[in-house]
């Protein structure tokens, strides 16, 4: 779950392999029963990017979830985790994911496994779920995490630093040669903005800052986030770079790395002798990072713009600071945890006749029924419920661009007969506002909608248009976004690029939408038939929704709210200009 895991694991192996060990790495996620470990992987990505609300409530509530955690994780993976185990007969097990370690923890603890358990903690901060009494010795990246894993509960926690490749601590790049690459001249003072794999948190807000100054080159790497990657294109702040591998040259190229989550390439950056900033970091994990880091010494967490701007002035060139924080990051490597792993794995274990290592005890058979129905449950409301309340607050809905001001967003939805009336539409398109359809009202009008949208007017799809069963979501869902979405393609020419459904939302609309590429759109005001027009103001979306009018009546309710914005001072934009 997230390249810094993989990357922590993928390091060890290479040192173990190389002492002439047999290793095998196990991705926990394919561990989980009924093939639904990549819903969890895209669930969190979800969660990260469209409701970090949810995931800092989570991450808060951790002690609190630790033991319906280990229940359930133990339950979805310990038939596969023991198969697994049985079949390569291991002599220790490392884990470098805090599921994976709560899971292991309970086996170790009962008595299931026979053979050593460390846990690597990949991050400086250490959250109940990453910790467990069974585990025999925790493994930290620095003294202030070791102390974190004690504090809770953790035994034999101990500092041993960051697992990062020779590559950035030992390998040398021609630094004026990939400077040049990069489009960079000699008096450039380069800072590297990166995001993880998945590109998450607010990096084009971040870019603008560090951009806009005119004193500094961004080169951001985005990831496999595309859509991020276009839009630092669009604005033309420095270098945009989409998954790369070359990380040990990009920053010996660069003077200073911006983040926001703590990760792996903070690591990587400590032992490459890069300076650190942390800018408005990620939920959860993100914050705590950025503040105990700072407490050691190893980077700085600039809380606003002119700190951050501060910040980089003083290192991005030669001073004190710098070096100081050079050093630092330099001195969090005061051992290998290869040894630690060695160590455990030269203890004495249970051998069968043939003197193989017998590293599982089979557990008593329990009932699971009641197991079952309450993960069920727990993830039905977790995507119908809890994200209906995050919309109504306006988390993981489109919203308008920052730094855009004068602007209003909106869209006008038309019926069946609405589409068929010639003057109504000229004013529609006068307005310079999105026209939201349904299936039900394209039909018959998909010729008159292509003409527009071939002059620019956005078209977007307002859904299936007929009432559906609640209870049914994921079937609703996928007929209101991609069945619809996909009618409009193939009749209008044109591909909808918000999903603007006029009912509450919930996670399958927010999966189908990110298949499907389409925006959700929730109105901060709609005007229905009988509502009067209120004040526009600047930033807001608004939809007028034409259900239940008769043409002629929505054609002088549009031209009001048009004489309404013009008389505020303000534009208005289409829906497709939302982020």
């Amino acid at each position: 779950m997230g390249a810094g895991h993989d990357g922590a694991a993928a390091e060890l192996r290479r040192r173990l392999d190389a002492h002439g060990h047999r290793v095998e790495v196990v991705d926990f996620l394919d561990a989980v029963a009924f093939h639904i470990g990549p819903f969890l992987r895209w669930y969190y990505e979800v969660q990260l990017k469209m409701f970090p609300w949810s995931y800092e409530l989570s991450y808060r509530l951790s002690p609190m979830l630790r033991g319906p955690a280990v229940m359930v994780d133990t339950w979805l993976t310990r038939r596969k985790l023991r198969r697994v185990i049985k079949d390569f007969r291991p002599d220790a097990i490392v884990s470098v994911y805090p599921l994976a370690s709560l899971v292991l923890g309970r086996m170790r603890r009962k008595k299931l496994l026979r053979v050593p358990v460390l846990t690597y903690l990949t991050d400086f901060a250490v959250h109940a779920l990453w910790v467990h009494r069974g585990i025999d010795r925790h493994l930290a990246v620095s003294e202030i995490s070791a102390a974190g894993a004690e504090s809770r509960g953790g035994k034999e926690a101990f500092a041993r630093g960051p697992l990062v490749g020779d590559r950035f601590r030992v390998a040398e790049y021609d630094r004026d040669a990939m400077r040049s690459s990069l489009g960079l001249v000699p008096d450039d003072r380069a800072v590297l903005v990166v995001a993880g794999s998945w590109g998450v948190g607010d990096v084009v807000a971040t870019v603008e800052a560090i951009g806009m100054t005119g004193e500094f080159h961004p080169i951001t790497v985005c990831g496999r986030d595309e859509k991020l990657r276009a839009a630092l294109d669009e604005r033309g702040f420095g270098t945009v770079i989409g998954w790369t591998d070359q990380m040990p040259a990009l920053m010996t190229a660069s003077d200073a790395l911006v983040e926001n989550a703590g990760g792996l390439t903070c690591m990587e950056a400590f032992a490459a002798g890069l300076p650190v900033i942390t800018y408005l970091p990620i939920a959860g994990h993100g914050k705590e990072n950025a503040e105990l880091m700072a407490r050691a010494g190893v980077n700085r967490y600039a809380r606003n713009e002119q700190e951050l701007h501060e910040i980089l002035r003083s290192v991005t060139h030669d001073s004190p600071e710098r070096q100081q924080m050079i050093d630092a990051g330099h001195a969090l490597f005061v051992a290998d945890p290869t040894d630690d792993v060695e160590e455990l794995a030269e203890t004495k274990h249970p051998v069968d006749r043939k003197g193989r290592t017998v590293p599982y005890r089979r557990p008593a058979r329990k009932r699971v029924a009641t197991l079952v129905a309450a993960i069920v449950v727990l993830l039905y409301a977790g995507l119908t419920v809890g994200v209906e309340a995050a919309s109504a607050i306006g988390v993981g809905v489109a919203k308008p661009p920052k730094g855009v001001s004068g602007t209003v967003y909106v869209g006008v939805r038309l019926d069946h007969a609405q589409l068929g009336d010639g003057s109504l539409l000229g004013r529609v398109t006068q307005l310079d506002s999105s026209i939201v359809v349904d299936a039900q009202a394209l039909k018959g009008h998909s010729h008159r909608l292509a003409l527009l949208a071939k002059r620019g007017v956005d078209v977007a799809n307002g859904g299936w248009g007929q009432r559906q069963a609640t209870l049914l979501r994921w079937n609703r869902a996928k007929k209101d976004v991609s069945k619809t979405g996909q009618l409009i393609a193939r009749q209008v020419g044109e591909r909808a690029h918000e999903f603007v459904p006029g009912r509450r939302i919930d996670g399958f609309d927010a999966f189908y939408s990110r298949r499907e590429k389409q925006r959700l759109v929730v109105p901060d005001v709609t005007f229905k038939q009988g509502d009067r027009i209120t004040v526009p103001m600047a930033g807001k979306v608004y939809m007028i929704d034409g259900r239940g009018r008769g043409p002629a009546a929505m054609e002088r309710f549009v031209q009001q709210f048009q004489q309404q914005v013009e008389q505020a001072g303000l534009v208005v934009a289409p829906l497709e200009d939302l982020r």
